[in-house]
């Protein structure tokens, strides 16, 4: 995708998608509670959208065969989606009534197969459940045997070093309590997650690392999906990089439960104001000092590092970034990945030229939507593999079409 020409003075309205981490919780909990999920703003993330898919499939009862024969194990595949893989795989060994006698495969992409875990795997079957590795021990692709349920009924741990969705995962089918052993890391999802099953009935509370449920039920009723503020990140950028932009973000609060609403005061320090009108948050660029020291720690809010450091690229500006230890685990090696992006950007800010920069987008949607908003510091930018945005944002490049005159 070839970009050129990008207004620095715009004023634009943005429909942001669903929070793709709010409605895959929120579906998750409508198929614990054997409810028909009433989701209004539902993403429309492929990520979204391929959960909802496969739980929609394995709340469809099967057709009875006549032959005694084992049934062969039925492949799940999750693509390049780590939250439907993990989320999944606890469903599948702790709610063996939805899934009758079948087995199941757990696999995804190259890049999936490379994606750890074995910690929660190692939870699951400290609690009674039979899963293989049928690869590399650690990584998918899994064989889930459901004929050997786990029980929830047991304090349990697992190990959030490497991801936070390990603790969601197990959280969501409400064991009796949760204990949160090793690094803490996206602590913030993890709250996201007992706020929205308190939203359905649930009782839990978090003290520290541990997490207590009393005996509950989901609850069916109707849920609101605010936008997601991680998308909301990449307009923060575009304002940014502006001389004078402004931007009204539909459906979005600053007090929102999403812990990347942090991006609201991260930006302030790059002359960016943000202030609640209703139902939406209107930011513009404005006048101020931008220190050229900044400092960023990623540990809770790991998805806004592309952001932050196309940013600190578009505007010149020097950072010490930390808490990277698990971007290496995403859909790409997020800091290897941009570190290769960035370089290309050099002597080019502010100098903007007629044959454009090449950016690789490494099949990461967070990676090409960072990279976007850097046509109107370094002119004419093309994107390969731009559709990759569909995992979480699909609706991205017809909203930012809106920065280029008509």
């Amino acid at each position: 995708m070839l970009i050129t020409g990008a207004n620095k003075n715009f004023d634009v309205t943005i429909n942001l998608v669903g929070s793709k981490s709010a409605s895959n919780r929120a579906l998750m909990i409508a198929y614990y509670g054997d409810f028909t999920p009433r989701i209004r703003n539902l993403s429309e993330s492929d990520d979204t959208k391929l959960l909802n898919e496969i739980l929609q499939s394995l709340t469809t009862p099967s057709v009875p065969r006549a032959s005694i024969a084992p049934k062969p194990p039925i492949t799940i595949n999750c693509h390049n989606s780590g939250t439907v893989l993990r989320f999944l795989l606890t469903a599948l060994c702790v709610k063996t009534h939805a899934c009758t006698s079948h087995n199941y495969i757990l696999t995804g992409s190259d890049r999936m197969l490379h994606r750890p875990v074995g910690d929660l795997v190692d939870t699951l079957r400290s609690i009674g459940a039979d899963i293989e590795y049928m690869g590399q021990e650690g990584y998918p692709p899994l064989l889930v045997q459901t004929c050997h349920g786990a029980s929830l009924q047991h304090d349990i741990s697992v190990d959030i070093t490497k991801s936070s969705q390990f603790a969601s995962s197990l959280l969501l089918a409400m064991p009796r309590s949760l204990h949160l052993d090793g690094d803490l890391s996206s602590i913030p999802y993890i709250d996201l997650t007992i706020d929205i099953m308190q939203h359905f009935g649930a009782k839990i509370h978090r003290e520290g690392r541990d997490i207590f449920v009393e005996p509950s039920e989901y609850q069916d009723v109707e849920y609101c999906v605010e936008s997601d503020w991680t998308c909301a990140s990449y307009w923060y950028e575009a304002v940014a990089l502006s001389d004078n932009g402004r931007a009204r973000l539909k459906n979005l609060h600053l007090d929102s439960k999403q812990g990347d609403a942090l991006v609201a005061k991260w930006f302030e320090q790059f002359g960016v104001k943000s202030f609640q009108d209703g139902d939406d948050i209107v930011i513009e660029k404005y006048k101020s000092l931008i220190d050229n020291q900044l400092s960023f720690d990623f540990i809770n809010n790991p998805d806004l590092y592309p952001t932050i450091a196309a940013t600190c690229a578009g505007l010149g500006l020097k950072a010490h970034l930390t808490g990277l230890r698990n971007l290496i685990h995403k859909e790409s090696d997020r800091v290897a990945a941009m570190e290769t992006e960035l370089v290309k950007t050099h002597d080019r800010v502010s100098q903007h030229q007629d044959n454009p920069i090449i950016f690789d987008t490494y099949d990461d949607h967070r990676i090409a939507m960072a990279l976007a908003p850097l046509t109107m510091k370094i002119g004419a930018i093309e994107i390969n593999n731009a559709d990759v945005v569909s995992k979480s944002y699909p609706n991205f490049w017809q909203e930012f079409s809106q920065l280029f005159p008509s």
